[in-house]
């Protein structure tokens, strides 16, 4: 071990910490909650000058079937038909994958327990659809999150929070919809409205409103302060140290210096994936283009640190696909309610639609990029009358839209016919694929690919459009074309673990110390998002678990 930094408090040199958990997103603060729960003493180390992780950056929900709230409302759900529901997402699963998937819906819920026994408000998105309707066992409300939050109950804590400054009203999951259809109608305009209104009141009091992963990320900080968990930021993880296979501590490096932390109790990787490393991406997924939506530092620290001991890994060449619109070469929007709302359709470099725009951003990003859309260009095609009708986060914007008529990834013209040249793609295929469509959305029904049949496909739709929620004809010039990329929230494979998050060996054993949780570990539902916040909620379940095993291994050392 190398001697005690300059830096180093006597009580830090005592031994004040006896588990480092690596990453400060959701897994990482639950993980070390839980050890402190368990008797553990955690230190949370983050690499970043600021805690949250791409939590902070999220949506902030979490899917947990039978959480507390749904209890509370007396929607009891049938724990052998949320399993149907998983198993059938999973497939063929080996024992080991199906081990994890059972322990995260026997976890998931008492970990939103003990968390809201904690303190954290959780609310309930009661509308929200799983994203895989056609499964059996899929069903709507099981999505969690937080309440909004006061930043300032942080104190001085929450300047250093990923996204403190970010000034925007705090809406919850359910209300993003909303404020899609607040220029279109008189309901969604006043809630939203009232929203702004009360979020500025607030402001102006002196409060600091967070919603969805800001607040999530607040919550759980608030816990971690309150039971004097310590927080060092600007801590880098170098390497694991080991002592005869078993992991018994971190090398960091903090402020230039490199020392080493002793953790008995083990080490809890929750540093998030390798989205943001292109030699990794390249190396594992074979791809030289990608979109990411993921923080800078999601880099593979954790994936590394692992495959240097001997860990095995799973699954790294997936992502949690989220279908983005090409801003400019280092910039994304997420597009959500895009694809669904009604006035849009997405086309290939050939003109021709080869989707149901509206499924879940899972399904459509993967069906992109398995269509060419990563290594050709493929649309968004909007009516002319769509920008106006509905909100969007960046294309409501006229100097975003500027920006991106400048770098060619947003073309507006008269006619298709126009718009097809301008983008590059075959006049009159074109053509003929926006006539079809627009049949199909005067007759109410996409004979094509179903485009909004399903609750999931009608959730970011438009309810007061008929016949289908879903589907509307571009017929109103001028019309614009978006370029859109099979973007992603992160990669959702990583290190090999088992239902207790002990990142597993090439041999399929568990090295001693060792454990993983979100995005570090490959996930539990294979290469599947059962529903809205299945990221979070493994995160966060996972690193639950991971400090209840480590606490109880070393209780009995």
């Amino acid at each position: 071990m190398t001697s005690q930094s300059a830096g180093q408090s006597a009580g830090e040199a005592a031994g004040a910490f006896n588990l480092v958990v690596v990453g400060s997103g959701a897994a990482g603060l639950v993980a070390a909650i839980t050890a402190s729960q368990c008797g553990l003493r955690p230190l949370i180390i983050e690499k970043a000058d600021g805690w949250g992780g791409t939590t902070a950056t999220s949506g902030g929900v979490l899917w947990v079937p039978g959480n507390p709230v749904m209890v509370a409302d007396g929607d009891v759900e049938d724990p052998a038909k949320v399993r149907r529901y998983v198993e059938g997402l999973l497939g063929e699963a080996d024992a080991r994958n199906l081990a994890k998937a059972h322990a995260f819906l026997e976890t998931a819920p008492a970990m939103a327990r003990m968390l809201a026994g904690e303190g954290i408000r959780w609310i309930r998105s009661r509308t929200h659809p799983d994203y895989y309707p056609h499964v059996d066992g899929t069903g709507i409300g099981r999505t969690l999150e937080s309440a909004e939050f006061d930043g300032t109950a942080l104190g001085e804590r929450f300047a250093t929070m990923r996204g403190a400054a970010l000034d925007v009203p705090a809406l919850s999951s359910d209300q993003f919809g909303t404020v899609a259809l607040a220029k279109s109608r008189l309901g969604p305009l006043v809630e939203t409205a009232l929203t702004v209104g009360r979020y500025k009141l607030k402001r102006m009091l002196g409060k600091k409103p967070l919603g969805n992963g800001r607040a999530l990320v607040a919550a759980l900080m608030q816990i971690v302060m309150a039971r004097g968990i310590e927080l060092r930021l600007g801590t880098a993880m170098v390497e694991l140290v080991t002592d005869h296979g078993a992991v018994t501590g971190v090398v960091v490096e903090r402020g230039g210096r490199r020392e080493t932390l002793p953790a008995p109790a083990g080490v809890v990787l929750t540093a998030g994936g390798f989205s943001r490393n292109p030699a990794l991406r390249k190396q594992l997924q074979g791809r030289d283009q990608v979109w990411p939506n993921a923080i800078p530092e999601d880099t593979g620290d954790a994936l590394a640190a692992g495959l240097a001991v001997g860990a095995d890994h799973e699954r790294t060449d997936d992502s949690w696909w989220m279908p983005s619109i090409q801003i400019d070469d280092s910039a994304n929007a997420l597009a959500l309610g895009l694809r669904a709302l009604p006035g849009s359709i997405v086309v290939n470099a050939e003109g021709q639609r080869y989707m149901n725009e509206a499924a879940s951003y899972m399904t459509t990003g993967r069906v992109m990029f398995e269509h060419g859309a990563a290594t050709s260009q493929h649309w968004l095609i909007m009516d002319g009358k769509f920008l106006n009708k509905y909100v969007f986060a960046e294309l409501s914007q006229a100097r975003v839209r500027a920006k991106m008529l400048k770098t060619g990834t947003l073309h507006q013209a008269p006619t298709i016919a126009a718009l097809a040249q301008q983008c590059g793609l075959p006049t009159a295929a074109l053509e003929a694929t926006v006539a079809r469509f627009n049949a199909f959305a005067k007759a109410g029904r996409d004979e094509d690919f179903a485009r909004g049949d399903t609750a999931y496909d009608r959730h970011w739709a438009d309810p007061a459009h008929k016949p289908n929620a879903s589907l509307g004809a571009l017929e109103n010039g001028p019309f614009w074309a978006a370029l859109i990329r099979p973007g992603d929230l992160g990669t959702n494979g990583g290190l090999k673990t088992d239902e207790n998050a002990r990142v597993l060996d090439t041999a399929n054993k568990p090295i001693t110390g060792l454990y993983a949780a979100g995005n570090s570990a490959s996930s539990p539902f294979g290469r599947t998002y059962p529903g809205a916040g299945a990221t979070i909620a493994a995160a966060a379940t996972f690193g639950h678990l991971a400090a209840i095993h480590a606490a109880k291994r070393y209780s009995n050392a």
